[in-house]
């Protein structure tokens, strides 16, 4: 039996985000300022969201898994501080930018800023990888799909408004139709009401029609949507 992943839709969320963003700064030209800001901003947020994720993570799961193997949490909280000084450079190569003057000066400060954000983006694709297997496995030998849905509920309701809205529109991109499905299933029973209808409104907004109709029939079908 597939077991529930707590990770699975944070995870998908934040990669659809970090694919997007790369792409961005991938084919930004940081010569002209205006367009440059808008892909330092964009950079910011990944910083940002990623951030709060390491923070998540270590206030909500690492107590249950210290439990049950404490070293693994040392590693990971190692892992995290050298991700937060890579991010210190990344934040400091976008003040390198905002200083610089002249075309030259601005576009040298933007290869390096593409290739620090190349590093980043590496860097958490094999992290979040990494917090799929070992966690998980913590998780699972450990704890019931219950347990982790109520775990799930308690993270969502700590979330600000406006990091739940941002990072849903990215969930959403970033799930297949049955994984939708599933987890509108799964927070329509855990979350209350008005975190369900937000998410299901960000459903709507950002999936095409026929996704959307495809989606909306099978939960018609399952008798969510009233």
């Amino acid at each position: 039996m597939e077991r529930y992943n707590i990770f699975n839709q944070v995870h998908k969320g934040l990669r659809a985000f970090l694919y997007d963003t790369a792409m961005q700064v991938q084919q930004t030209d940081f010569a002209p300022a205006a367009e440059a800001i808008q892909t330092l901003e964009r950079i910011d947020k990944a910083l940002y969201y990623f951030s709060r994720h390491a923070q998540y993570v270590e206030r909500f799961l690492f107590p249950f898994i210290k439990e049950y193997n404490a070293a693994l949490t040392s590693i990971f909280k190692q892992q995290y501080q050298s991700h937060a000084v890579q991010i210190q450079q990344l934040q400091g190569l976008m003040q390198v930018y905002y200083r610089a003057s002249g075309r030259e000066e601005k576009t040298a400060a933007g290869k390096l800023i593409q290739q620090a954000f190349t590093a980043f983006v590496i860097t958490h694709l094999d992290h979040m990888m990494r917090e799929d297997k070992l966690i998980n496995d913590i998780l699972w030998r450990h704890y019931s799909d219950t347990a982790l849905l109520g775990l799930e509920k308690e993270i969502v309701a700590q979330l600000p408004s406006k990091d739940l809205a941002a990072l849903s529109k990215w969930i959403i991109r970033g799930m297949n139709n049955t994984e939708i499905i599933e987890w509108l299933r799964a927070i329509e029973k855990t979350t209350i009401t008005p975190i369900f209808r937000a998410f299901f409104a960000s459903a709507e907004k950002e999936l095409p029609d026929n996704r959307w109709q495809k989606i909306q029939e099978a939960l018609v079908e399952g008798t969510l949507v009233r």
